[in-house]
């Protein structure tokens, strides 16, 4: 028989959970107040090169802004035409598109001395660009700016001078806005960790570059501030821009983690919420194929003449010998003229380029557009054969698709390396392209199992990430609601994101003195101790010369 008084026993705590239960039923709530209170407010988006690349991500933000009910001012140089992809966005021209992929010899090793270029050009233009934004910020009254620092001091100044608080937006150089002592970019010479590098390597990335980078700019950077002084224009970006707040399209795990400063925040990738879908004709081809590789360098990069006969050739060898079924070739800056007439391959043949280019091979697509994300996210897409940029990449991770990349130019070498170390990517150098090391990395991409973990891992992380773009225009609103409670006055106004260390100084805020002190204590009582060591072992000695003496 089992004891009542144990069953008894045993129940009391469940009548007690049942009564816990029923009062928590009976107890009343209300819903969390979510709502902000909003008044339209006046933000102008600055960028110097504008195009694409740049202005996309941060008008995939400015978008959300526009919804919440602000007015968004596109300042920058050519004409992006957005009304369609972004309805309520104004556009002001800052004049032609200043720099284009046919400006620029992008076949030779780009670096910072070959870009010194870009910063010569926008010196010259200065004046004028200055007085565009100034006009455009008056006219329109607005609240705050949000300013691309690449090549964009004019921006920058302009918001500062008018004393508007600034966001720097940027998807490239993290460097720029945070810098690091371990860090670097191929830009400027190094790679993008010096965790693994020599001492030698280290000094020279740590003194010698920047010195040489200085040297380099010195001329622009001095006609640059003269031209300040003679508009009175207050000098405010300098090595690393004066923004309130820095926003960085990109998210550790393709960029190489490092502590941020409050006013710092990674907020990528941004993506839009729509993209084009696929045409009929590439609906039809891709669906066609099961094995399938994306070609794609960007709107602004091309390949030379024998690069691009090397891409076809690999193309081809990857047709013939079954690793892809299909291949989808993206030629947005290149046309026929950019191939030879035939290809010479290995064991003799010759394979005429003009029909594959016609469409004509039932395996290989051209075509002079193609809506990349749409490509990337079908599961018959396998690899991606990219620049390197940082809307590709995104997209990229994003859809889990391994990437083969051949740099060009600016932050592509960077991302690069991000993307190989990663584990995701695998990169070939256009300076010695070779067909047989584009079949062999192909091969390497497709079959190895960490490539796969990696691109699985990478994209489950990018999409986690990628809502962050709404924590950027809630950040952005913050600084709104707080320009209208008060006057935006000084470096204390946004007090809670700065950290302590921009105000102290480098020792101070290092406690370099404080540790500097404790040296000298430490060295006076060194001195000390020696000194009695010193005296004691003389005095046993000048008494054992008296007492033989005595």
């Amino acid at each position: 028989m089992i004891n009542k008084n144990l069953i008894f026993l045993l129940l009391i705590p469940v009548l007690l959970l049942n009564q816990v239960h029923v009062n928590a039923v009976a107890q009343d709530y209300f819903l969390r107040n979510i709502d902000i209170e909003r008044s339209p407010k006046n933000i102008l988006i600055g960028s110097y090169i504008g195009g694409r690349s740049h202005l996309k991500p941060m008008l995939d933000v400015a978008i959300i802004l526009i919804e919440r009910g602000h007015n968004v001012i596109l300042l920058t140089s050519g004409k992006y035409e957005p009304s369609s992809e972004y309805p309520g966005l104004k556009q002001i021209s800052s004049g032609p598109q200043y720099v284009t992929a046919k400006s620029r010899n992008i076949h030779k090793d780009v670096d910072y001395r070959s870009l010194a270029h870009l910063m010569e050009i926008t010196t010259a233009s200065y004046n004028v660009t200055y007085e565009k934004f100034k006009n455009a910020a008056k006219e329109n009254n607005i609240d705050l700016f949000i300013c691309d620092p690449i090549a964009n001091h004019v921006c920058i100044d302009a918001a500062n001078n008018l004393n508007k608080p600034v966001v720097g937006f940027t998807s490239s150089f993290m460097q720029m806005m945070d810098p690091k002592p371990y860090k670097s970019d191929p830009m400027f010479g190094c790679n993008i960790s010096l965790e693994n590098e020599s001492f030698f390597e280290r000094f020279r990335c740590t003194l010698i570059q920047p010195l040489q980078i200085t040297y380099a700019y010195r001329p622009f950077t001095r006609q640059l501030n003269d031209i300040r002084e003679q508009m009175n224009i207050k000098s405010v970006s300098g090595k690393v821009p004066k923004v309130t707040l820095a926003l960085i399209n990109i998210f550790f795990g393709f960029e190489l983690p490092q502590s941020l400063a409050p006013n710092v925040q990674v907020i990528g990738p941004v993506l839009s919420e729509e993209y084009p879908s696929l045409t009929p004709e590439l609906s039809d081809f891709i669906n066609g194929h099961k094995r399938v590789l994306y070609i794609a360098f960007g709107t602004r990069f091309y390949a030379t003449i024998e690069n691009n006969n090397k891409i076809l050739q690999s193309i081809v060898e990857t047709i013939n010998n079954k690793i892809f079924d299909g291949v989808i070739w993206a030629l947005s800056e290149t046309s026929k003229d950019d191939f030879s007439p035939s290809l010479n391959f290995a064991d003799g043949t010759q394979v005429q380029t003009l029909p594959i280019l016609n469409n004509i091979h039932p395996h290989i697509h051209i075509t002079k557009f193609a809506p990349q994300f749409a490509v990337l996210s079908h599961t018959n897409t396998k690899l991606f054969f990219s620049h390197g940029g940082a809307l590709s990449s995104h997209e990229s991770l994003y859809t889990g698709t391994p990437m083969l990349i051949l740099p060009f130019s600016v932050d592509q070498m960077g991302n690069a390396q991000r993307l190989k170390s990663a584990g995701v990517a695998l990169t070939v150098n256009k300076n010695t392209l070779d067909v047989n090391d584009i079949l062999n990395k192909i091969d390497f991409l497709l079959k190895d199992e960490h490539i796969k973990k990696n691109s699985k891992r990478m994209k489950y992380l990018a999409r986690i990430n990628s809502n962050r773009k709404y924590r950027a225009a809630d950040l952005i609103e913050y600084m709104l609601y707080s320009i209208s409670l008060d006057e935006y006055l000084d470096d204390d106004f946004f007090k809670e994101w700065i950290p302590a260390e921009s105000r102290m100084g480098f020792i101070k805020a290092n406690n370099l003195d404080v540790y500097g002190v404790l040296l000298l204590i430490i060295i006076l009582v060194l001195i000390g101790i020696v000194f009695i060591l010193i005296k004691y072992i003389s005095n046993p000695l000048s008494d054992r010369k008296k007492s033989k003496q005595a």
